[in-house]
């Protein structure tokens, strides 16, 4: 088995997020490389009409993609195709703003390691986030889980190569942001899921907030987004819920 890796996708123009990611860095257990990411704001009408097209997929998810988004997911996609050039077995995937708890964090590699024949893609989520489900293992106060409900935020992620090939083959194009298609197992054939608690922390507060959405929309906007999220992730539980598992 190859040695565990580490991409850390970081967009070069975002300085004031570089130290977090040579923290980063530090604190891994394995060797790591930072990922140029696809700095959304410079593709091309064609690139962007290559890479994505609106409500391909059900549920519909109800919103359009701004500029930032596609190029997260693109950056995503690139970190797969990488997956499969190194030849490696797994790697893991951090996006910029991942901050991690160094032993708590080893413990979560060694039970990945430990369990790498139940798993395809295993989210590693932010120690805020909570996940019930059933468990599969256990071993050092954390646990691989099958969540009842598919968790959001991509924020370190360790995926295979058997996951990479098969969400490039269902992602060009894709039609929402990547937390929320990787939700998607009946349309990706990959199991999502979760490793927790992770020893993963959410630093985006305190490097300035998502560099994702648009820091003003106007009301109807947002009243839009806060009426439509609730209905959509409705319908992504139900669909979990009775879809057939990968």
């Amino acid at each position: 088995m190859s040695e565990l890796k580490a991409f850390i996708i970081h967009l070069e123009r975002s300085a004031q997020r570089r130290p977090q990611v040579e923290r980063l860095r530090a604190a891994l257990p394995c060797p790591s490389e930072i990922l140029d990411a696809t700095d959304g704001a410079r593709l091309t009408p064609d690139e962007l009409e290559r890479a994505y097209v609106r409500q391909a997929q059900r549920p519909r998810y109800p919103f359009g993609l701004n500029r930032a988004e596609i190029g997260v997911f693109l950056s995503h996609r690139a970190a797969w195709r990488r997956i499969m050039a190194e030849g490696l077995d797994y790697a893991l995937i951090f996006e910029d703003d991942a901050e991690i708890d160094a032993a708590s964090f080893a413990r979560t590699c060694a039970l990945a390691r430990e369990t790498r024949k139940l798993w395809t893609y295993a989210l590693a989520p932010s120690d805020k986030t909570r996940i019930r489900g059933e468990i599969l293992a256990q071993g050092e106060g954390l646990a691989l889980i099958r969540p009842e409900n598919p968790p959001l935020r991509a924020i370190a992620q360790f995926v295979t190569a058997e996951a990479a090939r098969k969400l490039l083959a269902v992602t060009e194009p894709f039609d929402r942001p990547i937390d929320t298609f990787l939700q998607m197992s009946w349309v990706t054939g990959v199991e999502l899921l979760a490793l927790t608690p992770s020893g993963v922390r959410d630093a985006s507060a305190a490097l300035g907030g998502s560099t994702i959405q648009a820091r003003s929309k106007p009301l109807a906007h947002k009243l839009a987004r806060e009426i439509g999220r609730p209905f959509y992730r409705a319908q992504v539980r139900l669909w979990h819920a009775f879809a057939k598992r990968p």
